[in-house]
């Protein structure tokens, strides 16, 4: 597997990797070193190689100090530099390990596996965890680039993976190729996870009689989230928490003292991946506010979703294809206008204000969760590998 990450955050490389690993498979997954991580070690019983660091600053830790003038100005120089070290490095390692199946996430990972998997007479499989063409912070000629790319190389991949139905359907009109598989990015289910339970609330100081509607993730550009702080004036009693990290944060704390509800909106860094359902469920909402800035954005169906389903907390989120298709057609909580503060209020005030539509939607969320989880997933994963025919 090629990814350009540190692959411990990445949840789709490692539940895909370890499921692949538990069906009897040796898989090598070759990656960036992000901070003090090892050039190599095993995690859930495959191996993680690290061919160079990371040249994004991703905030993961919320660690990463931002760079003075002339480091901004050098910035894409040094970006640029580092991903060209990592393609011809993990070129170069993925030919060596000879592999039976070179598997890339993302577009940007797909040439280096195509040319391995030409160069060895081994298959390859493409996972595109995203419409990567529509990102909203691609220019124009990124975009066009890769555009060109994933019209030249997806229909010489062995098969094709992908996170839900609306950008399967896409990729199939955009590129005339048969419809990718669909393996969607869900929890494993862990046990349970209770309200009473979580440390959530400890964190910001809030007790079990205030309402909360989480936020947890990157604070990053086009995820509403000023229109999330803007609705929090409109809340009948709630309060709003953001767990995570990025480069948003000090703008929301700024824009929150300005608009008045500097005492209602909370933060707090993010936790392990070990231990985030157990926070999440400290939660009485989660909230999804992402803008339409494009495709991308338009057809997602980011984590969060079902990590708030599988902690057993309802759904505040944009009105878009496959939110819809969990929020609503599940009856697991409600969905708004993004670019409208006063919408998402009326979402979030009118669970939170009505104990039996609170009780209807975490009943929505409950059955979200035993729809949507990594057990069912793995199984289509482990299906589209059986079909390469080889070991």
């Amino acid at each position: 597997m090629f990814v350009i990450n540190g692959v411990v955050a990445d949840t789709r490389v490692v539940k895909e990797a370890a499921s692949l690993a538990a069906s009897g498979r040796e898989v090598i997954v070759i990656g960036l070193r992000e901070g003090d991580q090892p050039r190599e070690t095993r995690l859930q019983g495959f191996t993680v190689q690290r061919v160079g660091r990371d040249p994004f600053r991703r905030e993961v830790a919320g660690q990463t100090r931002a760079p003075g003038a002339v480091g901004r100005g050098l910035e894409p120089v040094r970006q640029v530099a580092g991903l060209l070290g990592y393609f011809v490095r993990a070129f170069l390692r993925g030919l060596r390990l000879r592999a039976d199946v070179y598997h890339a996430h993302d577009l940007i990972t797909l040439p280096l596996a195509w040319a391995a998997g030409r160069l060895r007479g081994a298959r390859v499989v493409y996972d595109a965890h995203e419409l990567f063409t529509e990102i909203g912070r691609l220019g124009r000629m990124s975009r066009l680039v890769f555009r060109v790319a994933e019209t030249a190389l997806i229909s010489r991949a062995d098969r094709v993976i992908t996170v839900n139905d609306s950008i399967a359907d896409e990729l199939s009109r955009r590129y005339h190729v048969p419809r990718p598989t669909v393996v969607m990015n869900c929890p494993r289910t862990e046990g349970t996870v209770s309200r009473d339970a979580s440390g959530l609330r400890a964190r910001v100081g809030l007790g079990a009689e205030v309402p909360i509607v989480l936020f947890q993730g990157m604070f990053m550009a086009h995820r509403g989230l000023e229109n999330l702080v803007r609705a929090a004036r409109w809340f009948a009693r709630a309060h709003l928490v953001f767990m995570g990290w990025g480069p948003l944060r000090p703008q929301l704390e700024a824009q929150a003292a300005a608009d008045g509800v500097g005492g209602r909106v909370h933060f707090t860094d993010g936790v392990p991946l070990a231990e985030l359902l157990r926070f999440t469920a400290g939660a009485d909402l989660g909230a999804i506010p992402y803008r339409n800035v494009g495709l991308n954005n338009y057809y997602t169906s980011p984590n969060k979703l079902f990590e708030y389903c599988a902690a057993g907390v309802p759904v505040v989120s944009s009105a878009f294809p496959e939110l819809v298709r969990v929020v609503d057609g599940f009856g697991a909580g409600r969905t708004f206008d993004p670019e409208s503060p006063e919408d998402i209020a009326a979402a979030v005030n009118g669970l939170l204000e009505s104990p039996e539509a609170l009780a209807r939607a975490r009943e929505g969320a409950a059955r979200a969760a035993q729809r949507y989880n990594w057990e069912n997933e793995s199984r289509k994963l482990l299906d589209v590998y059986a079909s390469l025919g080889v070991a």
